[in-house]
């Protein structure tokens, strides 16, 4: 699906004077990579013309730690600089433009959602815009504005793309992000989604001056001790369903605790069992604090994980999907089985 208003995008971007960037919960490479982007480019391409143009990034939950080098000093964080009931009361009607990268999906803007809907309904009466890059294949009608592509391989692609196609500036410090966005969500050029732009694209951001090696560095070979701790005792709970095509993976609170982990530390440790020659789809199972169960799913080729988890009101890629449902981890762990081992038959 396309939906790709560029001219629209541009005119409500160099319009504004006060800019919101956000993205989803759980920011993974491509988000973090492409809010940060924007926020530079954008800066950058009002300095050119001599306008004053305010550009605020604002996280709705931590990312992981390898992440935290692409973000400005002056990120928000709800709860630590802006409260949801702050939200609520309207403190974000100051800024003429709200930019969402990376989703479109209100289940994943918890904290700012509800506040989203009703600025959209607003939108006509008050001028206040809401502009959304994403690449996904499921989501909400957020917005008055949408720069949709399910087939870019990131957020930041699109990205790119807006920025070439406004003339505006890319400087050293966006190419990395947009690398860094890209790079994440094509597995570092080894998913399916790594298309020929995607490779096109990635090399225009090395000619920008982005530094591929020390970027891989940054994001792939600095983990803490934690982290490889908690890899090991979930490798530990890996079984093999299906005769070994479908690999399922399960993280606990307890283990979390042992291990000294953080949540963020989660991410990519799906990705392991993929390894495995016989191995198409991956299911890892998180047991949340409130009790509720978080799942990831991945697949090699054939099955397509987003039909399986908008089945328990996820979404994502036909590749890479997530959900969230409110049941405990072991009802949960035989559902989302149950359900895999159907798309598989």
């Amino acid at each position: 699906m396309t939906n790709t208003d560029f001219s629209q995008a541009i005119s409500l971007i160099e319009s504004a004077r006060r800019i919101l960037i956000t993205t989803h919960i759980r920011p993974d490479g491509d988000a973090v990579g492409s809010i940060t982007a924007l926020k530079t480019i954008i800066e950058q391409a009002a300095g050119q013309k001599q306008n004053d143009c305010v550009v605020q990034l604002l996280l709705l939950s931590e990312p992981s730690d390898n992440y935290m080098f692409l973000l400005p000093d002056e990120t928000w964080f709800l709860d630590e600089h802006i409260t949801q009931e702050q939200i609520d009361a309207g403190q974000l009607d100051r800024f003429d433009l709200i930019i969402i990268a990376d989703t479109c999906a209100a289940r994943q803007l918890q904290g700012l959602s509800n506040y989203l809907t009703q600025r959209t309904k607003n939108a006509r009466e008050t001028n206040a815009g809401i502009l959304v890059i994403d690449h996904h294949l499921s989501g909400d009608a957020i917005g008055n504005c949408q720069l949709v592509d399910t087939d870019a391989c990131a957020a930041g692609e699109i990205i790119y793309r807006l920025c070439r196609r406004a003339n505006w500036p890319l400087n050293e410090s966006a190419a990395s992000a947009l690398l860094a966005a890209i790079g994440t969500d094509t597995g570092w050029f080894q998913f399916e989604n790594s298309s020929a732009q995607a490779f096109k694209i990635a090399g225009e951001l090395l000619e920008a001056g982005a530094k591929a090696d020390r970027m891989y560095q940054k994001l792939y070979q600095n983990d803490p001790p934690e982290k490889l701790q908690l890899l090991a005792m979930t490798l530990q709970t890996l079984e093999l369903h299906c005769d070994g095509q479908l690999a399922v993976m399960q993280i606990t609170s307890e283990m979390l605790a042992k291990s000294r982990a953080k949540r963020s530390h989660i991410e990519n440790i799906v990705n392991e069992p993929q390894n495995i020659a016989s191995v198409i789809a991956v299911i890892l199972l998180v047991e949340q604090d409130d009790g509720s169960t978080r799942g990831s799913l991945r697949s090699k080729e054939k099955i397509d994980v987003n039909m399986v988890a908008r089945q328990f009101g996820g979404g994502g890629h036909a590749r890479a999907a997530g959900l969230t449902i409110q049941d405990s981890l072991p009802i949960a762990r035989k559902r989302i089985i149950d359900a895999m081992i159907a798309a598989m038959s």
